[in-house]
C-alpha cells in the first residue's frame, strides 16, 4: 500500500501550461479535486466512461502515494436539455389516447409554435411520433443532420440550415402529430414505472442511472456529488457581486458576463473567444456586448418553458451552466484547487468561462493549479452522437462485456489520447449500434489480455508449493521487484497506464515460462506475486475479483486431461472436433504446440 507521507514523483500534463509538471498540492498532502459531472437526462455512454474511468485512476494512485483526495463531482439537474427531455415526455403523453394538432399540444404544454417545432422535430428523428402527411420527414431529417456534421465549410452549412428550417416551417398550428409504434412502447414504459414527467424529477432518475453505472463500473473514489439545484442562492450571490465589480450586465433576456472585461480570456484553450462564439453561433442574442459573453442568469422567456426557475435580483429564471460549476466550487472547495478536470471538448467555451468567473470573483490566480483533459472517444473515427446512429451507452455494453473488461480496455489507451472504437460497418440512425456489435471490436481483445494477468494470479494461487527456494524462483522474485518499480515509474510518467500495463504482461511471460518448467512455486514467491498484482491491479482498479481455487494440480491436470483427449482424437482423425478444443483453450490463454514427441502447451 502506499506510505503513509505523500510521495511525491507524480508529473502529470497541465493544459494550462501546455507542460508535464511534477504535481505539488496546495495544502500539503490533501489534494482538492474536481471534475465536470453529467448533465442527467440521458445513460452514460461510452465517451463519459472513457472519462470517468480516468480520473477515478488517478484519484485511486493519488491516496496510493499517500495524499488525502477530496474528489467533488458536480450533478447539473438545471439544463435545457434536461427540460427538453421532460417535455418530449409529456407530448409522448399527451398523444397516447389520441392524434394532435400542434396546436393542441401548444396550450397543454403552454409554450409557443416556434419550441413546439423544435421538440417535435427531435421526436420525429428519434422514431417516437410521425406528423400526418409528411411520411419521409424522418429521413429528409436525418440526411440533413449527417451532412451538417460533416460539413465544414459555413457558406454551405447556411444553405443546409436553412433547407432545415423550411422542413421546420412547414410544420403548422393543424399540423397533426401522432405516436408512432416505438413511441407508445416507450411512453408505456415510463407511465408503467411510475416515472415523473417534470425537469426535476427526470433529472434524479437520469442521476440515480448514473450513479447505479458508476457502481457497476467500480467508480468508487468520488467524495462528494453536488446537484446544482442545491446551490441556487450561492449561484446569485457569485452572479450579483460579478455584476457589482462591473464584470455582469443585465439585459431584457439575460444578465451577461462581459467577456472583455477579463483580459485573460482564452487563455487555457489559446483560441480567439469572439471568432469561435461567431463560428459555433452560441448564444445567439442581439442584446449581448460581445459575440463570446455567456449568460449567468437566464431569465423566463415569452413561448418556452417556465420551470423550473427561481426568483432573483434579475426576475424569474435559472442559471448559466458555466456558472454552475464555479458556484459549487467556490463554495465547497475554495478560492483555489489542486486540479479540475473533464472532456478536452469542455475547455472552450466552459471551462475557459469557469475561469474567468472565479478569477474576476475572488482575484486569485490561478484558480485552478493543474487542468487535466481527457480527450475524447470516436466511434469510427467520428464523434459519438445519436444523430449519427453510433451512440452506445455503458448499459449496453454491460449486456456483452464485463465492467472490469471495459476498463482495461479503456486504460490500454492514454487519457490524453483520442480513443476510436472500430466497427466493422458505419452505423447510422436507421441502423444504429447494437450491443452485440461490440464483440467484433477490440473490446474482446482486452478481454483476453485483462484474461491472461488474472492467469498471473490463477498460477500463483493454484501451482503446488513448495519452500524451497532457489535461482530461478529468486530470479523471478527480482523481477517481480523491478516490474513494480517500472509499474509506479508509468504511472508517475502523467498516467501512462498502457505502459503500466505491459510491465505486467512482460512479467506474465516470465512467470508463466517458470511456471511451465517446473510444475511447482517457491511458497514465498506465490504469496508476493499474488500481494504485488492485487496491489498494483488496485491502482488501475482491476485485478480484484476473488479466483475461485481448485486443489492444487486441478487446474494443471484439467488442462492435461483435455490434451489427452485431443490427442486422442486426432489419431481418430476427427480433426474438427480436435480443432474445436484447440481454439476454445486459445480463447481462455492456452496455447497448444503439437510437436514430434507430443502436445506442449503454455499460457500465452
Amino acid at each position: 500500500m502506499g506510505e503513509m507521507t505523500a510521495d511525491k514523483g507524480l508529473r502529470i500534463y497541465n493544459s494550462l501550461t501546455r507542460e508535464v509538471e511534477e504535481f505539488t498540492p496546495i495544502s500539503g498532502s490533501k489534494v482538492f479535486m474536481y471534475v465536470c459531472g453529467p448533465t442527467v437526462y440521458d445513460y452514460m455512454h461510452l465517451g463519459h466512461m472513457k472519462t470517468y474511468f480516468f480520473y477515478d485512476v488517478l484519484a485511486r494512485y493519488l491516496a496510493y502515494k499517500g495524499y488525502s483526495v477530496f474528489f467533488l463531482m458536480n450533478i447539473t439537474d438545471v439544463d435545457d436539455k434536461i427540460i427538453n427531455r421532460s417535455i418530449d415526455r409529456r407530448i409522448l403523453a399527451f398523444l397516447r389516447d389520441s392524434d394532435k394538432k400542434i396546436s393542441e399540444i401548444m396550450n397543454q404544454l403552454e409554450v409557443g409554435l416556434d419550441y413546439t417545432r423544435e421538440r417535435i422535430i427531435e421526436l420525429v428523428k428519434s422514431g417516437y411520433i410521425e406528423v400526418v402527411g409528411m411520411p419521409n420527414l424522418r429521413e429528409q431529417l436525418i440526411e440533413l443532420d449527417k451532412k451538417l456534421a460533416q460539413i465544414e465549410d459555413e457558406d454551405e452549412k447556411k444553405i443546409l440550415e436553412k433547407e432545415y428550417a423550411l422542413l421546420e416551417e412547414e410544420l403548422m398550428l393543424d399540423s397533426i402529430i401522432r405516436l408512432s409504434e416505438n413511441g407508445r412502447k416507450l411512453i408505456e414504459e415510463i407511465l408503467h414505472k411510475n416515472h415523473s414527467l417534470d425537469p426535476i424529477s427526470l433529472a434524479r432518475e437520469f442521476e440515480e442511472y448514473f450513479k447505479e453505472d458508476l457502481r457497476i463500473l467500480g467508480i468508487t473514489s468520488v467524495t462528494l456529488f453536488a446537484r446544482a439545484s442545491d446551490f441556487i442562492p450561492e449561484i446569485i450571490q457569485v452572479a450579483s457581486k460579478l455584476e457589482e465589480k462591473g464584470y455582469a450586465y443585465d439585459t431584457l433576456n439575460a444578465l451577461y458576463f462581459n467577456s472583455s472585461m477579463f483580459r485573460d480570456y482564452g487563455k487555457l484553450s489559446r483560441v480567439n473567444p469572439a471568432r469561435e462564439y461567431r463560428v459555433h453561433r452560441i448564444e445567439p442574442d442581439p442584446n449581448k456586448k460581445n459575440d463570446a459573453d455567456w449568460a449567468l442568469w437566464r431569465k423566463v422567456r415569452e413561448g418556452y418553458p417556465k420551470n423550473p426557475c427561481w426568483a432573483s435580483p434579475w426576475g424569474l429564471g435559472r442559471p448559466g451552466w458555466h456558472i454552475e460549476d464555479t458556484s459549487i466550487i467556490l463554495r465547497l472547495l475554495g478560492s483555489q484547487i489542486d486540479i479540475h478536470g473533464g472532456a478536452k471538448e469542455l475547455m472552450f467555451p466552459h471551462h475557459e468561462a469557469e475561469i474567468a468567473q472565479a478569477e474576476a470573483y475572488t482575484d486569485v490566480k490561478p484558480w485552478v493549479r493543474f487542468w487535466v483533459h481527457t480527450d475524447v472517444l470516436t466511434v469510427n473515427g467520428k464523434k459519438m452522437s445519436k444523430s449519427l446512429g453510433n451512440y452506445i451507452t455503458v448499459r449496453d455494453a454491460l449486456k456483452v462485456f464485463d465492467p472490469e473488461v471495459l476498463r482495461y480496455w479503456v486504460l490500454l489507451t492514454r487519457y490524453r489520447h483520442r480513443m476510436d472504437l472500430r466497427l466493422p460497418f458505419d452505423p447510422d440512425p436507421l441502423n444504429p449500434i447494437k450491443p452485440e456489435d461490440l464483440i467484433d471490436t477490440p473490446i474482446k481483445q482486452a478481454q483476453q489480455g485483462l484474461e491472461r494477468l488474472y492467469n498471473v494470479i490463477r498460477y500463483a494461487q493454484t501451482m503446488p508449493r513448495v519452500e524451497k527456494i532457489d535461482s530461478e524462483s529468486e530470479e523471478i522474485r527480482e523481477k517481480l521487484q523491478l516490474t513494480r518499480k517500472e509499474f509506479l515509474e508509468a504511472m508517475d510518467d502523467d498516467l501512462d497506464t498502457p505502459r503500466a500495463i505491459a510491465v505486467l504482461h512482460d512479467f506474465a511471460t516470465l512467470f508463466f515460462k517458470y511456471c511451465q518448467e517446473r510444475r511447482e512455486i517457491n511458497e514465498k514467491l506465490a504469496e508476493e506475486v499474488l500481494s504485488t498484482f492485487k496491489e498494483l491491479g488496485s491502482v488501475l482498479g482491476i485485478l480484484q475479483k476473488d479466483i475461485v481455487k481448485l486443489s492444487d494440480t486441478k487446474i494443471v491436470e484439467l488442462i492435461e486431461l483435455l490434451v489427452d483427449i485431443r490427442s486422442k482424437l486426432r489419431q481418430k482423425k476427427e480433426y474438427a472436433l480436435a480443432d474445436e478444443i484447440r481454439e476454445k483453450l486459445k480463447s481462455m490463454g492456452i496455447v497448444l504446440e503439437d510437436t514430434p514427441s507430443g502436445t506442449r502447451w503454455h499460457i500465452s
